[in-house]
């Protein structure tokens, strides 16, 4: 009986430790959200808007030349920052949301695709303006579009038959604009050169970008 209540008693606390895991993580995807995602992406890997926009930011992809790898480590890089572009958070996250995030980073190494969808719950509330909308078309779209939505990218030389489109002439619904963007050209019977962006990006972040290209209709 002893025995019996032993084991009982064990499988409870491993079920209890689990749970207390599961709302670190959950605490650590919130934290991400709304903190990290600006230079290490939506998913960590690296495509946050900074590194986007400017040349030669450090490498922020937390998958490739881990110098952190032990949650000791990723603790102390989250506390104390690396360099001028990787700051501080000690005077702004507290020691219980620092450790939190850190556990999310080393789930997201570890099972990526369950990470990336606890984040994902986070991310996609975040809301996102028009102007948030140009920087993901001038640092996603523009290369085969171009810088004005006139189809001349610097890939359009390359993309033909069918080049990509004039969205100044678009007159698509914005819903068919979102389809498209999320899940690329040939899911929606269009063109098969156009990539599905909806593993990349947020619901909010392509409705920003659907909104701006609207804005460059003639």
């Amino acid at each position: 009986m002893t025995h019996t209540v032993a084991i009982a008693f064990t499988f409870t606390l491993s079920l209890f430790c689990l749970d207390i895991y599961a709302v670190g993580l959950d605490r650590g995807a919130k934290v991400y959200a709304e903190r990290c995602v600006l230079c290490h992406g939506n998913t960590g890997t690296g495509d946050g808007y900074l590194p986007l926009r400017i040349n030669d930011y450090p490498e922020t992809n937390l998958f490739i030349k881990i110098k952190a790898a032990s949650r000791k480590q990723v603790i102390s890089v989250v506390t104390k920052g690396v360099n001028q572009n990787m700051p501080p958070w000690e005077d702004e996250l507290s020691l219980l949301e620092i450790a939190d995030v850190a556990d999310l980073i080393i789930y997201l190494r570890e099972d990526t695709e369950s990470a990336v969808a606890m984040l994902n719950k986070y991310t996609s509330k975040l809301l996102r303006s028009l102007e948030e909308g140009k920087v993901i078309f001038e640092t996603r779209c523009s290369l085969c579009h171009g810088m004005g939505g006139k189809g001349d990218g610097r890939l359009s030389k390359l993309i033909t038959q069918p080049s990509p489109a004039n969205l100044t002439q678009s007159r698509l619904l914005r819903a068919s604009m979102f389809d498209i963007i999320t899940l690329g050209g040939q899911a929606v019977g269009r063109s098969s050169k156009m990539p599905p962006w909806g593993e990349v990006l947020s619901v909010n972040e392509i409705n920003a970008v659907t909104d701006y290209v609207k804005t460059l209709r003639d």
